[in-house]
């Protein structure tokens, strides 16, 4: 279907899918694919007001080689509202490729105004799960950070994320630490601890070489692991809100026990 003629409003919005700004591509996340999708389309300006005004709304979504899909609802002014949302369901979203998303409004008089296009990326693809693991620089040849650890435990812990070849300059990488009471990375975890580390655009850098973080600060996410603990670390890679990798589990062991004292290492 053309979209020619005036093109007077946005285009709509989805809930769950980036804007264009931040995602032009606009991935539909895996969920959302299997669950379908929701239109939000703002209130237009010369609406139903009187009781026999009617006011037709048709949300498309044309993506080639499929049949145009077109939601069609009529409003009154009874039904009128700041926004409407439009479900799109998830049997028009089973074949992968891209589409465009706008709207038509009628009015009363069947005067046509429609909004500018939204790209939306169908992508089944799997997603990669085996990423590598993140390290831990200062562990020692036992695998524990300690009271020896350089620099000390006090100042952070350095996480190095390895190489992302493969992925594309501006995803994101959410990093997520935890610790627990144990010493292999399970158990009870010491929910305060947590920490989501945010590298909101990779570089050519980053991706060719890693980077590394440091957790900090100690007393909120490494303090509390005192003796016979541990810690993991797991990165997860986006392409605006598509999930395009996630890595194996990173896992520490922590001790800051000086050997003998009683108490553990305090700052």
């Amino acid at each position: 279907m053309s979209n020619s003629g005036p093109l007077d409003f946005k285009p709509p919005r989805v809930i769950g899918v980036e804007d264009a700004d931040v995602d032009p591509e606009g991935y539909i996340p895996l969920d959302l694919l299997l669950a379908g999708i929701d239109v939000v389309v703002p209130l237009w300006p010369s609406y139903a007001t009187l009781p026999d005004d009617r006011d037709r709304l048709t949300v498309f979504l044309d993506q080639p080689g499929q049949p145009l899909v077109s939601i069609i609802n009529d409003y009154t002014a009874a039904d009128i509202q700041p926004e409407f949302v439009i479900h799109i369901d998830a049997q028009f979203l089973q074949v992968d490729g891209v589409g465009q998303l706008w709207y038509q409004v009628l009015d009363t008089a069947d005067h046509p105004s429609k909004s500018e296009q939204r790209k939306l990326t169908i992508d089944h693809t799997p997603v990669p799960t085996d990423l590598e693991a993140p390290d831990f620089p200062g562990k020692d040849f036992y695998g524990y950070l300690n009271c020896k650890t350089d620099p000390p435990l006090t100042e952070g812990v350095q996480i190095s994320v390895p190489p992302l070849v493969g992925f594309r300059i501006g995803d994101r990488v959410e990093l997520l630490w935890r610790g627990y009471s144990s010493l292999n990375g399970s158990g009870v975890e010491y929910v305060r601890a947590r920490k989501k580390d945010i590298r909101s655009a990779l570089n050519d850098t980053d991706i060719n070489d890693g980077y590394t973080l440091c957790i900090q600060p100690y007393d909120v996410h490494i303090k509390p692991m005192y003796e016979h603990a541990s810690a993991t670390a797991v990165y997860r890679v986006f392409r605006g809100r598509k999930l395009v990798g996630v890595s194996k589990l990173g896992w520490v062991k922590i001790d800051q026990v000086i050997p003998g004292d009683e108490l553990p290492l305090r700052p």
